[in-house]
């Protein structure tokens, strides 16, 4: 069973509350072709309350992701009108999963094990100086909005939140609950922060620090599903579930290269593939900036590993030292050209003074043409 890296969802609503269980990463698109995006979060939401729900318990394990379809995610909860919403995070909740701990009224616990981390928006940037002037102002008026969602929850200033946020803080469950992220610990279940191999590699990637308590959580097919049963489709993945066997999990200090292809080899086929693929597009990129005179650079480029990006730098400013050499190779040869009005002059016979001479005559003439035709002359 392919393992999905993109959240999953799963809904089901006893009497007149809903449970949604928000595993994994949350995720924009359909990547893949069978995760759960904003729009398919919403329809569930809608379905719930058609089937009667007044109530939503969100469950919550994810390392984050798209910003922007969390909060959205989050509007959706806020806008259905449920009259009570419980968040309950069963192992990890950092970076946009964390929007779900601070919508306004829910009740937010934590167990015990869990991780809760915060950080500054991040995004990746391409353009000239005003593009990228104007994507960091729009990162900063983000900060400046989860300042004030997470000021709200936990009653702190939001200098302090800033902080945090600046230092990329991760929170035990204990810790979280004092500083008012969360409202209650539940130490009667006990969590295991975990992620899959791929979103451990992203985190590690992403994150400046990433605690050691967090786990890598073996790809096994989830108990409920093996049973024939929806009712807990994503058991397996913590301690939180109901499971009597424990999931397998590997501890990052013990991820090695050789461990990570024995036990999650097609894992290690989807980076392989997905470096092939960035490395073609690099090649395909480099092809279509290269300009003429300048294919040796495209070559010597491809073969070093070089950026598109860099590619770019370099043969501008090449062609601006070639541009340059040019413009002096030319004025060289022109210089013998400053000779040539007076060579013109004279080989005419005619002195430059004999020139002026001859027009100030003609002007003269029609001067005086038209002093008889009573047009004024200024």
């Amino acid at each position: 069973m392919r393992e999905r890296y993109a959240f999953c969802v799963r809904m089901k609503v006893e009497n007149d509350t809903a449970e949604v269980m928000l595993y994994s990463a949350i995720s924009s698109d359909k990547f893949w072709g069978d995760e759960y995006t904003p729009e398919d979060f919403d329809k569930e939401l809608k379905d719930a309350k058609k089937n009667g729900a007044t109530k939503l318990n969100l469950r919550v394990n994810s390392p984050g992701g798209d910003v922007f379809s969390a909060v959205a995610m989050r509007s959706m909860i806020i806008n259905a009108d449920f009259q009570s919403v419980r968040v309950m995070i069963e192992g990890l909740c950092a970076s946009a999963a964390t929007l779900f701990a601070t919508i306004p009224g829910a009740h937010v616990v934590i167990a015990d094990g869990s991780e809760f981390m915060i950080h500054n928006p991040m995004t990746i940037a391409w353009g000239n100086a005003s593009e990228i002037e104007k994507t960091v102002e729009h990162l900063r008026n983000m900060e400046g909005t989860f300042h004030e969602m997470y000021a709200a929850k936990c009653h702190k200033d939001e200098e302090q939140i800033k902080q945090w946020m600046d230092d990329e803080t991760w929170f035990t469950a204990k810790r979280a609950v004092e500083e008012g992220f969360c409202d209650e610990l539940l130490e009667a279940e006990k969590a295991v922060a975990c992620v899959s191999a791929h979103e451990m590699a992203v985190m590690c990637a992403m994150y400046g620090k990433v605690p050691k308590e967090i786990q890598i959580a073996a790809e096994n097919k989830p108990a409920a599903e093996e049973q024939g049963s929806n009712d807990d489709p994503v058991a397996g993945l913590s301690s939180v579930n109901k499971n009597k066997e424990e999931p397998n999990t590997m501890e990052i200090k013990d991820c090695t290269r050789e461990q990570l292809l024995a036990e999650n080899p097609a894992l290690v086929d989807e980076i392989v593939n997905q470096a092939v693929a960035a490395e073609r597009a690099r090649v395909e990129e480099i092809d279509s900036l290269t300009i003429p005179g300048f294919e040796a650079d495209a070559a010597e480029a491809k073969a070093n590993g070089t950026s598109a990006v860099d590619f770019v730098k370099s043969i501008a400013a090449k062609a601006k030292q070639k541009g340059a050499a040019f413009m002096a190779q030319r004025a060289e040869e022109t210089a013998p050209a400053q000779e040539v009005t007076a060579g013109a002059a004279e080989a005419d016979h005619v002195s430059e003074e004999e020139q002026i001479q001859a027009e100030a005559k003609k002007i003269a003439e029609y001067a005086a043409e038209m002093s008889g035709t009573g047009v004024g002359m200024f």
